[in-house]
């Protein structure tokens, strides 16, 4: 595998400890651990023995409650096996990076839970602990030659319904919301959405009118963004330095979006088959 030759253990990368939640745990608890922690994903295990049953992750979450939101109060009350999925996507202690790479390239996952002999969760391999690994590493490629060209946006009157409508159908984390000239605004990610829910929680806010806000109100404004000509190791730097998931890719001259790259997109810089 192209830059990670030497085939390093999973473990080298992995993030760890692990948190998770049990079957029985309510969504309000998943969402409010992936919240507090900065999650996208939580492994669901057996309380007696630790052993991974399932996993939910924020998609999950966020879709659920959009459907459910004429009954929130009830929604967030229901327990985590409602949502998970229980034929989880893993790899294990002993795999190398190469391979646990190449598994999520096959599922198209963006995480895998990292289980020892007998089932249980020691760690999680993300997409970011991936870019982490590439960051200041890489280079003679340009942002142009990974980023996705073709962007599904969104407009700055469009609702939080309307967005995970388009994430959750797309399979999308994030949407750039872009004005009439084509400048980016500003960029919502499924993880803002949920941390939208978690303070109408907290302030007993929980009503269908919180899927009528605008996504604009809750997006990141102070957008850190990339050109096609930029270097994909300073891409990478800037996702790990900030703490983001996908960064737009501006052309210099006008501003105007022309693409996005991702976690996910530097995979491409991989040979994993």
């Amino acid at each position: 595998m192209r830059d990670l030759a030497e085939k390093p253990s999973v473990m080298a990368l992995a993030s760890s400890p692990v948190v998770s939640v049990t079957a029985d745990s309510s969504v309000l608890d998943a969402l409010n651990i992936m919240v507090s922690k900065g999650f996208r994903r939580l492994p669901v295990v057996e309380p007696e023995t630790g052993k991974l049953v399932g996993i939910v992750t924020a998609t999950d979450v966020v879709a659920y409650l959009s459907r459910e939101r004429s009954g929130l109060p009830e929604a967030v009350r229901a327990p985590v096996s409602t949502i998970m999925t229980r034929e989880v996507i893993s790899t294990t202690t002993d795999a190398s990076v190469e391979e646990a790479v190449r598994t999520m390239v096959e599922h198209n996952v963006g995480g895998l839970p990292v289980l020892d002999r007998e089932g249980r969760p020691w760690a999680i391999l993300t997409e970011r602990d991936i870019v982490r690994s590439l960051a200041g590493r890489i280079s003679g490629r340009k942002v142009s030659e990974l980023m996705s060209k073709e962007v599904v946006v969104a407009s700055p009157g469009e609702t939080l319904a309307e967005g995970v409508e388009k994430m959750t159908s797309r399979g999308f984390r994030r949407l750039p919301i872009v004005g009439p000239e084509g400048q980016p605004l500003g960029m919502v990610t499924v993880m803002d959405i949920l941390r939208k829910i978690a303070s109408a929680a907290r302030e007993g806010a929980l009503r269908p009118e919180l899927f009528d806000e605008k996504l604009l109100d809750i997006a990141a404004r102070e957008l850190v963004t990339v050109g096609p000509d930029d270097d994909v190791g300073r891409a990478a730097e800037l996702m790990w330095e900030k703490g983001v998931g996908g960064l737009p890719v501006v052309e210099p001259k006008t501003g105007r979006l022309v693409g996005i790259i991702t976690e996910r997109d530097f995979f491409k810089m991989l040979e994993v088959g």
